[in-house]
């Protein structure tokens, strides 16, 4: 499959989702078939080079492992949220990657840095802000996205004017600089992590996952791919040594963060936090090893922060108690491997790192172990306040519920919904008690089990993640072989 047909079906995609998510089966239905056929035209796209208005477009195999990665997992978050009642958010899991398939295809920064940049900014549509009754931090993050692209813009302008005047080390330099603060601001490395707080108590689960586990990882490809272009990157500036020093920070920060949080959104952002910062130091090596098992960090991460997001937004709908027990069990797996402790893969890269820490510099290495340590009790507080909660439910309404003031001003769309409300309702007085009663009990029970099918598969994905180590490393490290400046 052509990469153009790949886009429209995307596309196609996208607004069946939205369209569907009126109706919960329908939402259902649409999410599962969305993602069945994404990940099917994946699999079977070209990898040809193809040439539009003289700019390259080429799916990589890295690049195509990614995508597979990303559609399933959107395609999973978008199944867990069409369970709940409201699912405005559900179109959004599948519109960034209209744009991001261009910055993981087109074979120039500029055009793939405003993709990148375009996909972040669609998720602040989903974050609908005025529902939680505050616009901070959507509105700063929009701000961030708008001035982050502009310093990798300048960046590569600096980078590109080197070969003109090679003796003015100056222009690296300054490259460096600016793709420190735009991937710094992008990405939330320490210190520029400011907007992850109010940015996760606007947004919905799902898409924080999406965001930091799926959307923030192509700033990586695209600065991957520069400096394949470009090895004076690496050869004549401290670029690993950033790296280094990001990821040290990371760590310390999200662990020291995680310890003292206790709400969903900010525990899922500080933890993604703390997991970048392994990554950073994976990346930070320079050598074709640290680099593969940094890509299997970002897929950890990445899984990770879908399991904890899946989670608990199917328990946020369902108020049986098994069922709750087993989305608490299902999270603790997914929190278990954004930490590295469950056993395989995740533990093997994890613990790998921390010797090489340990042999370098034993400070950084108790220092690391004791971020680790606030992770595990951030989760573990979670954990015991979800467990309170389902002891005593509370008596107001959730979270992602919202109702709208009766004198509140009605726009044609809350006006036709609200007509076509009465009119069902109006119908549905008409249907025998006995066959409302069957059709209430057929509604509850499939949400019931598909919900806990839902929960098994992600528990599955995670023990399958973590015991198939060889299948993970010995791919990584093929796809990994064709980086440019690997070569």
């Amino acid at each position: 499959m052509q990469l153009s047909l790949l886009l429209g079906l995307i596309l196609g995609c996208a607004l069946v989702v939205h369209v569907a998510r009126y109706w919960r089966p329908f939402g259902f239905a649409a999410s599962v078939g969305a993602t069945i056929l994404l990940v099917w035209a994946v699999q079977g796209a070209t990898t040809e080079t193809i040439d539009l208005f003289g700019v390259s477009f080429t799916l990589q195999p890295l690049a195509r492992d990614y995508l597979l990665i990303g559609f399933a997992l959107s395609g999973l978050l978008a199944i867990a949220t069409s369970f709940g009642e409201t699912r405005r958010t559900l179109g959004f899991l599948f519109w960034s990657w209209i744009a991001w398939l261009v910055a993981l295809c087109v074979d120039g920064f500029v055009v793939g840095v405003f993709a990148w940049a375009t996909g972040l900014a669609a998720l602040v549509l989903a974050m609908e802000p005025r529902r939680a009754q505050r616009v901070g931090g959507a509105a700063y993050f929009l701000v961030l996205i708008i001035v982050a692209s502009a310093m990798l813009l300048l960046g590569n302008r600096f980078i590109q004017l080197y070969p003109l005047t090679p003796d003015q080390v100056t222009l690296v330099d300054s490259a460096i600089l600016f793709f420190t603060w735009g991937l710094g601001l992008l990405l939330a490395i320490v210190p520029f992590m400011l907007w992850l707080g109010p940015m996760a108590d606007e947004t919905p689960l799902p898409i924080i996952a999406m965001l930091l586990g799926l959307g923030q990882p192509i700033g990586f490809w695209l600065l991957y791919e520069l400096i394949g272009q470009y090895p004076r990157l690496l050869e004549q500036s401290n670029l690993l040594t950033i790296f280094t020093y990001g990821g040290i920070g990371a760590i310390v920060i999200g662990g020291l963060l995680c310890a003292f949080e206790r709400r969903a959104g900010r525990l899922m952002s500080f933890a993604a936090l703390y997991a970048l910062g392994f990554v950073l130091l994976d990346f930070s090596r320079g050598t074709l090893e640290g680099t593969a098992y940094g890509v299997i960090e970002t897929f950890a991460r990445a899984l990770s922060l879908s399991v904890i997001a899946a989670s608990i937004a199917i328990a946020r709908t369902k108020s049986q108690r098994w069922l709750n027990a087993l989305a608490i069990l299902i999270f603790i797996f997914g929190a278990l491997n954004l930490v590295g402790l469950v056993p395989g893969i995740s533990l093997a890269t994890r613990w790998n790192l921390l010797l090489e820490l340990e042999a370098t510099d034993r400070r950084l290495f108790f220092v690391v172990m004791l971020a680790t340590v606030g992770v595990l009790i951030g989760t573990a507080r979670f954990v015991m306040l979800w467990i309170e909660t389902i002891a005593n439910p509370p008596v107001s309404e959730s979270d992602d519920s919202f109702t709208a003031s009766p004198l509140a001003p009605r726009g044609i769309r809350q006006r036709l919904r609200a007509q076509v409300t009465r009119i069902v309702e109006q119908l549905t007085q008409r249907v025998p008690t006995p066959l409302q009663r069957t059709v209430r009990g057929i509604e509850q029970n499939w949400t019931t089990v598909f919900a806990t099918m839902l929960l098994l598969l992600f528990g599955a994905l995670v023990l399958w993640y973590g015991n198939t180590p060889n299948l993970w490393l010995q791919r990584t490290l093929e796809t990994v072989e064709q980086l440019a400046f690997l070569r």
